[in-house]
């Protein structure tokens, strides 16, 4: 899988991260895809009557809440009354919310801002949750504690996050022997920089209960998501052709590189401490696999492994 470098680790006072021009703007199309690779209906209905046991009705806000995606799943499964507030720093995601939740028959609100910093009061929420966000920023701590101080005692504060090490050691593709063939310890050093170089930790699903744990929160418990998707040729059915879409946008289906760009790839492998030569075989590996152009015909075992974590005020 081709690694994009985060943006470099900022200091405390200036913890927004800072995206591209125009970044959000294809985003919501790729959220929305991502759905089909993260987790079963049965699965979340699962968490939300039996292991949460939200029976009642609830004041629910989630951070970093993109268009509502994940209220779009959850709302279903609560108790009538239940309501839904999203707060994003993308205004582009928070417009699409609102217009896809005027249509919905749950009471909702999004609010434009940052996840550190809410415009909450304290103890307003029975549920707080965040779903892949911690992931991709720096000082995770500081959300949590936000969390927990707009969730009212004895409320429950859930964070749903990646493992990418174990992630990358799941995935097969039968034709290339992926299983045997994949660099696990390249992509371990690759995860690794990037939490040293700029804050993010790829792998902080697993990591955090204990995160939790040091923040106050009681009876902390972890489960794992229980979605696998496979694909088999020829792709001949809709949710096929979604998983190989969901899979390529993930970073498996890069086109193939122009000489500068190869190069710029390289120098970036490298400058997480892999020598030139793994870099090289490294890239000479994934343009053998070509999973673009080829992964049609191939067959693929992807398993997400995406930790959710959960707590009581």
């Amino acid at each position: 899988m081709t690694v994009r470098a985060p943006e470099s680790k900022t200091p405390p006072d200036e913890i927004q991260p800072r995206y591209p021009e125009g970044y959000w703007e294809g985003i919501a199309d790729y959220l929305q895809l991502c759905r089909i690779l993260q987790h079963n209906d049965d699965y979340l209905e699962f968490l939300a009557t039996r292991v949460w046991k939200l029976d009642q009705a609830c004041r629910l806000a989630e951070f970093g809440c993109g268009f509502g995606k994940m209220g779009l799943q959850l709302l279903p499964l609560l108790a009538q009354g239940s309501t839904y507030t999203g707060i994003d720093q993308s205004p582009v995601l928070v417009a699409k919310g609102r217009q896809i939740w005027a249509n919905m028959p749950w009471p909702a609100e999004f609010y434009e801002g940052s996840v550190y910093e809410t415009p909450f009061a304290d103890q307003s929420f029975d549920v707080t949750m965040t779903h892949t966000v911690l992931m991709h920023i720096p000082y995770p701590e500081k959300v949590l504690q936000e969390m927990i101080r707009v969730t009212k005692p004895g409320g429950l504060v859930i964070a749903c996050e990646a493992n990418r090490n174990a992630h990358a050691a799941m995935l097969h593709i039968e034709e290339v022997n992926h299983q045997e063939t994949a660099p696990l310890g390249l992509f371990q050093t690759i995860n690794r920089g990037i939490r040293e170089r700029t804050g993010v930790d790829h792998n902080i699903g697993v990591k955090l209960p204990v995160l939790m744990h040091r923040a106050g929160l009681k009876q902390v418990q972890i489960r794992v998501s229980d979605a696998a998707r496979h694909l088999c040729p020829p792709l001949d059915t809709d949710d096929q052709r979604k998983i190989f879409k969901a899979i390529c946008d993930e970073g498996y289906g890069q086109p193939r590189p122009s000489d500068e760009q190869r190069e710029k790839w390289k120098a970036n492998l490298m400058s997480y401490g892999i020598s030139e030569q793994d870099a090289e075989a490294e890239i000479a590996r994934e343009l053998d696999e070509d999973f673009l152009n080829k992964g049609q015909q191939y067959h693929t075992v992807y398993v997400g492994l995406l930790t959710w974590s959960f707590g009581i005020v």
